[in-house]
């Protein structure tokens, strides 16, 4: 499983990425004001709600959140850190 690490990315850059990697999901993009809802719609894809990925509650910011779901990615095994976390 690839994610990308969010640091040092802006939220169309992120975005864009992630949306390319879980195409077969439909997720495209949003603008970072709606972060939100995308954010959202990411956790709800049935394999990052086995992995235990957040939805956004509790995050203050978009990078809060990603970085969180990068990191529970690279703890439970399926990812490993770089920029793009593979």
């Amino acid at each position: 499983m690839t994610v990308y690490d969010p640091r040092g990315m802006t939220w169309d850059q992120w975005c864009a990425l992630m949306a390319e990697l879980f195409a077969p999901n439909q997720l495209g993009t949003l603008p970072e004001e709606r972060w939100r809802e995308w954010g959202d719609a990411v956790a709800g894809i049935g394999y990052f709600m086995a992995s235990g990925i957040a939805d956004t509650r509790g995050f203050e910011t978009w990078q809060d959140w990603a970085f969180h779901m990068v990191g529970t990615m690279t703890i439970i095994g399926t990812a490993s850190s770089t920029n793009a976390v593979a």
